[in-house]
């Protein structure tokens, strides 16, 4: 049976951390039951899943390891836009982003991609603990396991730029993520995020030896 691999920005929900750590004076093991843990960029090591643990502002981040027999929970960004339940959040918590979210959605629809909400708006729509505010960016990905086409990124991006708050988008890849907004703007090297930490690349889904 293939494991299970979650990507950067997932949620999970876990009942432990992977070791016995010297964890924040804000967290309390307890919290792990509603609050989700976010999945993070690092280097692989056997069975244990980097993530990072949000608490109630952002200064309060802390980075820690899960095994995957402490999930009993898993959530991607791109379920979140298939519930669409910022429709929702919009009555119990309302933040223009909402709205605006709907107008991306319109947008990813009409070029066929599939999209994903990541950042304190996922973890709000998929707590519907309030952690959004006025203030908070509007973060996405696109999972492109194959090449995007720099017209239609160009022309996304372009669409997206219209709005009257901007969203800012990863375009995701199986080498790492890298900005929608630097690819489309720039005809060199593009910085790609990755597991072992940032490299610069003129092909995004291509690794020097192939």
């Amino acid at each position: 049976m293939m494991e299970l691999v979650y990507q950067p920005h997932d949620l999970l929900w876990v009942n432990q951390l992977a070791n016995d750590e010297l964890t924040p004076a804000w967290f309390h093991l307890k919290d792990l039951i509603s609050r989700p843990v976010v999945v993070r960029r690092a280097p692989y090591e056997a069975d244990r899943i980097a993530v990072g643990i949000r608490g109630f502002n952002r200064s309060q981040r802390h980075a820690s390891f899960v095994t995957s027999q402490a999930v009993f929970r898993h959530i991607t960004p791109e379920q979140l836009v298939e519930k669409q339940s910022w429709h929702t959040q919009q009555q119990t918590h309302p933040l223009p982003h909402w709205q605006t979210l709907t107008q991306i959605d319109r947008i990813f629809r009409s070029f066929d991609l599939s999209w994903g909400i990541t950042g304190s708006l996922a973890f709000e729509l998929a707590t519907a603990v309030e952690t959004a505010n006025q203030q908070s960016d509007i973060d996405l990905r696109i999972l492109a396991p194959t090449t995007l086409d720099k017209r239609v990124a160009s022309e996304l991006a372009k669409e997206l730029s219209t709005l009257q708050q901007r969203p800012d988008v990863q375009i995701e890849t199986p080498l790492g993520a890298f900005a929608l907004s630097e690819w489309v703007h720039t005809s060199g090297s593009v910085m790609i995020k990755s597991n072992q930490g940032p490299f610069l690349t003129q092909n995004p889904w291509q690794t020097d030896s192939d």
